[in-house]
């Protein structure tokens, strides 16, 4: 028998890791770790803020990649912290399978793919909550959209479709349905799977 090691979910410390204006964490401290898997931990966390703080063309190539092949030694609750960090960074269209997969991982620590306060305001929403998304009808057509980022800010989902050159769909969503939500890049993102 497989003994899985039980996380609890730590301090919340606002000042545990240097803001990233580009990329957040969730501000929190596991417990329960050995002293080399957090410097581990740490290791691939500043691997992949030095690349996203570079930028450049490949960069979201770049922090996929470290992720995807590191993603095994990380511990449950900063695999899934990290996670968040290379969505924000990287995820898109293109990448929402390879996203859809590692989401529905059954890793444990699920819920530090979130910050608290974006795990907060999820659960004081009322649901159903209707949800857009901006997509390419050319590339995607017949409503074959394989993307998973949804926003509920009707406003911001429109002006993304103006400039990308998108059409906007709308559905209605129950909470089950909802991954995670962010509020990182200015949107109310959700993530459905």
């Amino acid at each position: 028998m497989i003994e899985i090691p039980k996380y609890t979910i730590g301090t919340y410390n606002p000042r545990a890791l240097e803001e990233n204006r580009r990329t957040d964490y969730t501000r929190r401290i596991p417990t329960g770790l050995s002293e080399k898997q957090m410097a581990r931990d740490s290791k691939i966390a500043m691997q992949l803020i030095r690349i996203d703080q570079e930028g450049g063309d490949s960069a979201s190539e770049k922090i996929l990649d470290l992720f995807f092949r590191k993603s095994k030694l990380l511990s449950n609750p900063r695999y899934w912290e990290l996670m968040r960090t290379v969505w924000v960074s990287a995820g898109s269209t293109e990448t929402a399978q390879l996203f859809r997969t590692m989401m529905k991982s059954s890793r444990p620590c699920r819920s530090w793919f979130m910050t608290p306060e974006d795990a907060k305001a999820l659960d004081a929403m009322q649901f159903p909550v209707l949800a857009y998304r901006a997509y390419d009808a050319e590339r995607y057509p017949d409503d074959n959209d394989p993307g998973i980022s949804w926003t509920l800010d009707s406003k911001w989902c429109r002006e993304y479709a103006e400039s990308k050159g998108r059409v906007v769909k709308s559905r209605m969503v129950c909470r089950s349905d909802i991954f995670a939500y962010i509020t990182r890049r200015g949107e109310e993102e959700i993530i459905i799977l």
